[in-house]
């Protein structure tokens, strides 16, 4: 009969004499290599929150409520809507806070799958829609009505992401942003994921992350804030955006 200790004999042996674990470097190394191999076996499209598809990854998710449970802010604007799930995700979070907040997202071409899904939620009188080019000026005129005098405001973008778009988006939405508060770019990872099987090689230069890149250059009052890359895994490397100035 196998004693308690079973085939591994003494544990206290085997801790003394085996390093278990990874350097810094080696974790931050397989993080990035799970990120890839689950992006490429389509593991994010099977996400849902409250059972609406999110196709973000849960680390993601558990990170955004952090930051909104964080900052606590008074409206959440979004590009990217998709079939509704991060409206409703984040919509739900505000309420938990006790926070008598609002979603505002904005997609080019509302999915009528999306519409249904928020109306069926608990959280279609916090969540508004505006359909149209994020980057048009007929957008932000509407966005302007709909925000009025607020300023505790969490952007986050996740809609086209070529570089010319993302760059466009990065530069409007910016000016929303207060002093001390986050804009949050998502699939920054695609630079890195233009070398796997499901990758796009055009991705190496045609990306966020080379938006991004270009933007910090030229717009100071942003930095990257590399506490919230604390999970590793993760769809938005670099992407957490602070405004410093």
């Amino acid at each position: 009969m196998l004693s308690k200790l079973g085939v591994y004999g003494n544990p206290m042996r085997i801790s003394s004499t085996i390093q278990l674990g990874y350097s810094p470097q080696a974790t931050a190394e397989l993080a990035r290599q799970w990120t890839k191999a689950m992006w490429n076996s389509s593991l994010w499209k099977k996400v849902h929150w409250l059972g609406v598809p999110v196709q973000q990854w849960p680390t993601d998710l558990m990170l955004m409520q952090e930051l909104i449970a964080t900052v606590r802010p008074n409206c959440i604007v979004e590009t990217g809507l998709y079939l509704g799930g991060t409206a409703v995700f984040y919509a739900s979070i505000l309420r938990l806070l006790g926070i008598d907040g609002r979603v505002i997202s904005i997609e080019i071409q509302i999915n009528p799958t999306a519409r249904k899904n928020i109306e069926a939620s608990s959280f279609a009188d916090r969540i508004h829609l505006i359909e149209g080019d994020s980057k048009s000026e007929a957008v932000h005129e509407r966005l302007r009505a709909l925000l009025g005098c607020e300023q505790d405001i969490l952007i986050c973008l996740d809609s086209d992401h070529s570089y010319a778009h993302t760059l466009g988006e990065l530069r409007a939405f910016s000016r929303y942003v207060p002093i001390g508060g986050y804009m949050v770019l998502f699939d920054t990872i695609c630079q890195e994921l233009a070398g796997t099987p499901n990758g796009q090689r055009s991705w190496t230069h045609d990306s966020p992350m080379t938006a991004l890149e270009e933007f910090l250059a030229e717009n100071r009052n942003f930095q990257t804030d590399p506490a919230w890359e604390k999970f590793m895994v993760t769809f938005a490397p670099r992407g957490f955006l602070r405004r410093v100035g």
